[in-house]
């Protein structure tokens, strides 16, 4: 995986962005680390404590697990013991930035414009994260777009309130 694949564009009017005070969560025992700074990572499906990477095509409103944030540092595990990683808590009003996966959607104003206001999914391909662009808008689909950045190939987005932790049951 790579390091910053999502970062913080604008923290929503809050002063800085809001880790999970007093809370880190698990992450398996693996050659280390198996998360790292600005991954997102949702639930492991067995406990709230436990996160895991997302896998490519997620996430999934009522299909995938909901979405717990995005590392604030890498994840801490070794070989043979599990570690820990704090996470950027996904409110809905901070923006965060990422590579679009077809950048050449993403090169002009005019093509960020038509993408603002649509919902997207993940990607995940030779360990980068990226906006999966070319799948479609998909009204169940966790990422709104909101801008980007053309001379960068970047999307803004935003997480819409029923993705996270927060705002939805586990599935």
């Amino acid at each position: 995986m790579a390091k910053n694949d999502i970062r913080i564009y604008d923290v929503g009017g809050l002063s800085c962005a809001p880790v999970y005070p007093a809370k880190s969560f698990q992450v398996a025992a693996a050659t280390p680390p198996t998360v790292e700074a600005g991954e997102p990572v949702k639930p492991s499906g067995t406990s709230q404590e436990d996160v895991i990477l997302l896998v490519d095509a997620d996430l999934t409103v009522g299909t995938d697990q909901s979405f717990a944030g995005v590392a604030a540092k890498d994840s801490e595990e070794t070989s043979g013991a599990a570690g820990y990683v704090d996470l950027y808590i996904p409110y809905t009003n901070i923006i965060w930035e990422i590579r679009a996966l077809t950048t050449t959607l993403a090169d002009a104003r005019s093509e960020i414009d038509a993408l603002v206001g649509e919902y997207h999914v993940m990607d995940l391909t030779s360990d980068l994260f990226t906006l999966d662009t070319a799948a479609g808008d998909g009204a169940n689909n966790a990422f709104y777009i909101v801008g980007g950045d053309p001379t960068m190939g970047t999307l803004y987005f935003i997480v819409r309130g029923d993705a996270t932790v927060f705002g939805r049951a586990r599935v």
